[in-house]
């Protein structure tokens, strides 16, 4: 049976963008934050804003790769798998296992201090996910 993942449409970093909220687990840390989908990014990220908030000790792991965001750098730390609770279109629990890195700014300011998450095509991919545009929404499918 099909599972609709609603997506929300905001404006960030510019552009109106196809968004989804969810819960990542790591350890015994939580933290709940909005990503852009987004099949451009090789990685899903986590923004360092999020992740401060919930105390996920991240400073002391390893770096994984720098990328480049428009012209701010991102230096990725690698958190490891990590559970990634997102809500269907019945409000029901689904949950993924994914390999998560947190997106450190090497620029300082403003905007790179509030860069969104990620979820990108490694997700998708990883999960057999589709995005489905339609009149009356947006929604991932697996």
């Amino acid at each position: 049976m099909p599972i609709k993942i609603p997506l929300f449409k905001a404006k960030t970093l510019g552009f109106e963008r196809d968004m989804v909220t969810f819960s990542v687990k790591y350890d015994t840390f939580m933290v709940i934050t909005a990503a852009i989908v987004d099949t451009g990014c090789p990685f899903t990220i986590l923004s360092e804003k999020s992740v401060k908030r919930s105390r996920i000790p991240y400073q002391n792991k390893d770096d994984e790769n720098i990328v480049l965001l428009g012209n701010i750098q991102l230096k990725l730390k690698k958190l490891g798998s990590c559970s990634l609770l997102l809500k269907d279109e019945n409000n029901n629990p689904v949950k993924f296992e994914q390999e998560v890195s947190v997106g450190i700014p090497m620029l300082k300011g403003y905007l790179a201090q509030d860069l969104p998450s990620f979820l990108g095509k490694d997700f998708l991919n990883n999960h057999s996910i589709t995005i489905v545009n339609r009149r009356e929404g947006s929604y991932l499918l697996k």
